[in-house]
């Protein structure tokens, strides 16, 4: 059995001058120290060393050689990087642009059993969720309401997420105002799942500066 981690990022973001964006997102080195304080987090808690391989996804940074230095000396040094800048659909709904990532880097997902999707702005308080996750081998994820699931940190099979992304485009979840957490949900729901009510991590609310639990 094959395990990956798999952090997904969009760590480089300018904030525009002549224009905005239709959703609240952090911007510049306030962005960048937030993915630096989940980085650090993953490595306190060892959680690599739970995982045979870890990729890291950007899509807004266009070459490896660009990925910020803070941020290299906090990953495993056989991290596998697939960046591309091409966060146009992320900055209008943000669902749209984790599936558009996933998209175009899905058939690395073949080579794994298991994976474990993790989004490092945000901070992780513990590693059990994980650990439950690969021992038992079944699709895990926490719920955010009764029919929405967190889409910030899941595990599942390698071949129910390729299914999944299969089954969508991320240019209809913008053109039909689809929500990612609702189509996670339906789509799992059908499938060898353990939802939970828990939270296992810390957003940052950039605009209050406060740590919430997600």
């Amino acid at each position: 059995m094959k395990t990956l981690l798999l952090l997904n990022s969009s760590m480089v973001i300018k904030k525009p001058y002549f224009s905005r964006d239709y959703i609240k997102i952090e911007y510049g080195n306030k962005r960048i120290n937030s993915y630096v304080d989940g980085f650090i987090n993953l490595q306190k808690l060892e959680i690599y060393k739970m995982f045979d391989e870890t990729i890291l996804i950007d899509n807004t940074i266009s070459s490896t050689k660009n990925v910020p230095d803070q941020i290299i000396k906090l990953l495993p040094k056989n991290t596998i990087f697939l960046v591309n800048k091409n966060n146009t659909l992320g900055r209008t709904n943000k669902g749209a642009g984790m599936l558009k990532s996933l998209e175009k880097n899905v058939t690395f997902f073949e080579d794994y059993d298991l994976i474990f999707y993790f989004e490092p702005r945000l901070i992780l308080k513990s590693s059990e969720f994980i650990k439950q996750f690969i021992k038992n081998r079944i699709n895990s994820f926490s719920m955010e309401s009764s029919k929405r699931v967190k889409t910030g940190y899941f595990g599942s099979t390698s071949n129910d997420l390729i299914e999944f992304i299969n089954s969508y485009k991320a240019e209809d979840l913008v053109e039909k105002n689809l929500h990612i957490e609702l189509l996670m949900y339906e789509f799992y729901e059908k499938k060898n799942t353990n939802f939970y009510t828990t939270s296992i991590s810390l957003w940052k609310n950039y605009l209050s500066e406060i740590y919430e639990g997600y």
